[in-house]
Parts: structure tokens; sequence; C-alpha cells
């Protein structure tokens, strides 16, 4: 089966998970037979915007974008979705659409009202997390305020609508299930990973290793930990320090270093650490500079607060480090992170308490530095088995596929 998709997001101007993301997917669906074509709700500017339909339009898709009004934010977010079904419907005609996948839930708002002038189209809806629990979690929101309850009945409705849903863990499909409601079937879901290039996140060559630590004026012979990612408070930058600080504690010549699009939030939340700051590197990398840098480290840092929407996300870094060769020190209860990061592979933590952090530090220290060679070679092996883009495009095709059967 071959399909004509329509997918629909919803993007900030701070965020590259369409580029880095999905069009890379959509590239591999496409030697599938698959066109895609990118409806992008959004309030970045018209250079930005120029820029996105570049990589659409290199990775084969079209692209047309339409503007988000933010003034009220929640009110005008919600108008911008229910006028926003007037283009999905365009769009639906003039790509003569076969599939329509909104990528969260005022896209899929937008969408339902579309498909009532064309029922014959299929619905996947890529739920992406639990992105309204997590505004409550972090953002301040409230769970009986008005804006959240909304949402989570949109939410809700767009599940019990859909032909398929994606996820990106297992974990999100009971809690969608039991909210969506009786006769809501387990067997529309699937569950996709964020997957990326093995051919680009690869262990680096040695002498490539070592003229990033040159760069870097990191000793060859010192231990590196890496954080790379967004910063905030969900991400743990004080026990990630805290961490860093027990590891130095047992090698003093250990090193940090954080790849980051917010360093001047990192120098923040260096505040309070200043025995640390000498060993703290801080850079922002495009997203295609990100694996050189891996390769010139011991261990990856993916703490996270553990929280109720947590259950639903997919970190990307964990893919990142992995094929990359570095063992992964991670938070249990995040997504489906217990079943990746094994004692083979990593060490995850039940509670970020002084105790386990310590622990932690030994592990890192006793374990993984007397045994660089098994590490990269295992975790080299995790990686292209659950978070190469291989097998994302896999997952997605299959999820494609269950459209084409249910209609």
């Amino acid at each position: 089966m071959s399909a004509s998709i329509l997918f629909v997001t919803w993007d900030g101007p701070q965020v590259s998970y369409l580029e880095s993301l999905f069009l890379p997917v959509f590239k591999g669906l496409a030697k599938r037979g698959h066109v895609f074509h990118v409806l992008q709700f959004t309030w970045a500017d018209k250079q930005q915007r120029a820029v996105t339909q570049e990589h659409c339009e290199a990775a084969g898709c079209t692209y047309r974008s339409v503007q988000v009004a933010r003034r009220p934010v929640a009110a005008g977010s919600l108008v911008t979705a229910v006028r926003g079904s007037w283009h999905v419907r365009r769009a639906i005609a003039q790509h003569d659409t076969d599939i329509v996948m909104p990528r969260s839930t005022l896209p899929a708002l937008a969408t339902a009202l579309a498909l009532r002038h064309f029922p014959a189209v299929g619905l996947l809806f890529d739920a992406d997390g639990l992105p309204h629990d997590e505004r409550v979690d972090f953002g301040g929101w409230s769970a009986q305020g008005l804006a959240y309850r909304v949402l989570r009945e949109l939410e809700a409705s767009a599940v019990r609508r859909a032909d398929a849903v994606l996820t990106r863990s297992k974990k999100a499909i009971d809690i969608l299930v039991a909210r969506a409601g009786a006769g809501t079937a387990a067997d529309k879901f699937h569950v996709v990973g964020n997957g990326r290039d093995a051919n680009l996140f690869t262990p680096a060559l040695k002498a490539e290793r070592a003229a990033v630590r040159r760069e870097l004026g990191i000793e060859d012979s010192a231990p590196v930990l890496v954080y790379a990612g967004s910063m905030g408070s969900q991400y743990c930058m004080p026990e990630m320090l805290e961490f860093f600080r027990l590891v130095r504690g047992r090698r003093d010549d250990a090193q940090l270093l954080l790849l980051t699009g917010s360093p001047e939030e990192a120098e923040r939340g260096l505040d309070g650490f200043a025995d640390l700051r000498s060993g703290c590197h801080l850079r922002r990398v495009s997203p295609t500079n990100v694996a050189r840098y891996l390769g010139a480290c011991d261990l990856g840092l993916a703490l996270r607060r553990p929280s109720f929407s947590m259950q639903a996300v997919a970190p990307i870094k964990l893919g990142e480090y992995l094929l990359c060769g570095i063992p992964v020190l991670a938070t249990q209860g995040i997504g489906d992170t217990d079943e990746h990061i094994t004692k083979e592979v990593g060490h995850a933590l039940a509670v970020m308490s002084p105790t386990e952090l310590s622990a932690a530090a030994d592990w890192f220290v006793d374990a993984v530095l007397t045994d660089c060679t098994g590490f990269k070679a295992r975790c080299r092996e995790a990686g292209l088995r659950g978070f190469s883009l291989e097998a994302s495009v896999e997952a997605y095709a299959k999820a494609i596929e269950s459209v084409g059967t249910v209609r």
C-alpha cells in the first residue's frame, strides 16, 4: 500500500522536531511509496518558515504554513485550530490525501473538523506524549483549569476518532485507552521511536575523538560526561552537577560537556557549583554536529524529573548516546527507559538521592571506565536495535498500513 499523507503539526520557533525527527522518517517512508505533505501551524517568522520549507522540499515533501494567533495564548490557539480546519480541508483536496496525520491535540481538532467533509480519508493521530499533563507537571497549569480540561477532552476525542494512534511509550497506551473510554481498542495503538541516523550517530574514530578533545581543551585520558538537550527544571541540572561532583571526587580530572541550545540557562544552572565551573564546557552546536561531540565522551546523562506525564515520553538523547557507543545514566519511570537502559548499557536511578548518585558514580568509575570497549560495543548494538532510523520507519509503516486495513 502506498498513500498520500498530510502531516499536520503545530510548532513554535524554538523547536526543530519537524526537521530533525519527522523529515528523516518521511524520507524513509518515501522509499515504500508514501508521499508526505506538511501543513505547519506556527508562529515562527517568515525567515524561519522559509528555512523549514527548504528542509521539507529537500526531503521530498511539500510545505505550507499557517500563522498561529498568540494573544491570548490559549484562546488564540483554539481559534486558530478551529479556523485551521479550512486549511486542512484545502490541503486534503489539493493533495488527493489518503491519510491525515495530525501531531498533538490542536492539529487533531482542525483535522477532525475537516474530515467531516472527507469521510473516506483515514486519521492517524500522533498523540505526542501527554503534552497537557506536562504543562500541569512543569508549566504551572492547574489540572482543574478550563484550558487543561478542554484539551484533555479534545485529546480523548481524537483517540476515539482515529483509525490508528501513535505513542512514544507503551505506558502511554494504557493512559490514553482509559481516558478515551470503553470501546477503545488497544490494538490500534502503535509505539514509534524517535529514531536517529545510525550513519551520523556512530562511535567516533580515535583520531576524531582526540581532535574534539583538543578543541575543548580536554586531555585524552580524562573521563568526560556529556549532557545533550534542553535546559529546564524537569532536566535535573542540580542532580546532574551533584553527580559530576561525586565523579570528580573519585577522578579529579573528570570533565562535563553541556551541549544545549540555551547555554545562558546552563550558566545560571551552574550558580552554586563554583567548584565545578572550571571542569564544565558549554557549547551550542547544530544538530548535525552533536554526534561529533558525543563521540568524544564516556557517559551520557539523561536524568529527568519523574512525573505522571513523563511516562509517555521517549527521550531523544537515549538513542543518540547509545548509537554513539556511550553508556547512559538515566532515570527510571521515564517512558520505556527501563526496558532500554539495562545494566549492560547503563545505569537507571530509582531515585536521585545522594546515596543513589554516589553509587552511580562508583559504577561509572569502577565499571564503565574499566571496560570502555565492551560498553561501546554493547551500547552501539542496543542503539541499532531500538533507536535506529530504520526501526522508526518500520514502526511508522506498520501504523500506516493498519489505517489502510481499517478503511
